[in-house]
């Protein structure tokens, strides 16, 4: 099945690069291996009836769909590799979704860290205004169609900046009440406190989700402090969880991932590209066992069988498979 790319990177030769642009609506063949502009279905109508016509079932009911925001330093072949790794993943746990890449650009270096915060803020509202928003009118009116979120690593800072962006400039064509379902951030480069209880940076999310799942390791290298350069040298939700001295909201789920890393011990990918203890979930068996009943959200968070509770929302991930 073609893969789905929401692409706010600029054109560049015959592929894309990495600045922030006007969105691109990609349908990538499977045996396409990086996204060119070859993929680019000109019309967003079409764009959005070939997704709907994808995620059909045969009894006429709508697989979910997941929009998919990547990290930083992360080229279009490495995000769409990682885009068909979760959703297969998925489906062989019977969690049958159709997975939208929002490819937002990066500058190709570990070291433009900078660079990409800066895009990454830049292509936040293109989630929103031409993902999120325009499913949310599509379900509402014909379709009934449930829409996640998951983001990695500053994929996670699009996420909130996007949501933040919805808050200040409402649709008067959608009701304020507008959801998506789930929400899971992994590795997450977003500060820890704003996750505490009320919080203005994280209230719009909350405000607009089911549930939000952060799963941590505080073996994340990538979200050490001392990596964060300069910008925000707050300790990173992605590396230490949600703040323990602050309330937190009732939707917030935290999920330390630490001990099955350390378990798990991977040296080195077998598919993906990147630093392993950043990136180390989407290789990781229990990991997807995990997400797949989160995405499909029929457990009570304290039902899931692939973790156990430590605290009120607070678990770890079971080291072993279930």
């Amino acid at each position: 099945m073609s893969s789905f790319v929401l692409c706010a990177r600029n054109k560049a030769g015959q592929g894309f690069g990495g600045r922030t642009s006007a969105p691109s609506y990609l349908v990538v063949a499977d045996d396409v291996v990086e996204p060119s502009q070859a993929d680019i279905v000109t019309s967003y109508v079409k764009w959005l009836a070939e997704i709907r016509a994808a995620a059909k079932r045969d009894d006429g009911t709508s697989r979910d769909l997941v929009f998919f925001v990547h990290g930083y330093n992360t080229p279009p072949r490495e995000a769409l590799r990682r885009q068909r790794r979760v959703e297969r993943e998925l489906a062989q746990r019977g969690c049958h979704c159709l997975l939208i890449g929002f490819d937002w650009p990066t500058g190709g270096s570990a070291a433009a860290y900078t660079y990409d915060r800066f895009q990454a803020q830049a292509a936040a509202g293109y989630l929103v205004s031409s993902g999120l928003i325009p499913f949310a009118k599509s379900s509402r009116i014909d379709c009934p169609l449930n829409v996640h979120v998951m983001a990695h690593s500053m994929g996670g800072f699009v996420v909130r900046e996007a949501f933040r962006m919805i808050d200040k400039a409402r649709d008067a064509d959608l009701a304020n009440d507008w959801r998506v379902g789930q929400m899971v951030f992994f590795g997450a480069d977003v500060s820890s406190s704003c996750f505490a209880l009320d919080h203005p940076d994280m209230l719009p999310v909350f405000a607009h989700c089911g549930r939000l799942t952060n799963y941590f390791s505080g073996y994340d290298q990538a979200l050490a402090v001392s990596n964060v350069k300069n910008i925000d040298i707050e300790a990173r939700v992605g590396r230490v969880g949600m703040p323990v001295d602050t309330p937190s909201p009732e939707k917030a789920v935290d999920v330390d991932c630490g001990p099955r890393y350390d378990k798990a011990a991977i040296t080195k990918f077998t598919e993906i590209d990147g630093m392993i203890s950043h990136s180390w979930y989407l290789e990781d068996a229990v990991w997807y066992d995990d997400l797949a009943h989160t995405i499909r959200g029929e457990l009570d968070r304290n039902a899931i069988p692939t973790r156990r509770n430590v605290g009120a929302s607070d678990f770890v991930l079971h080291t072993d498979p279930q």
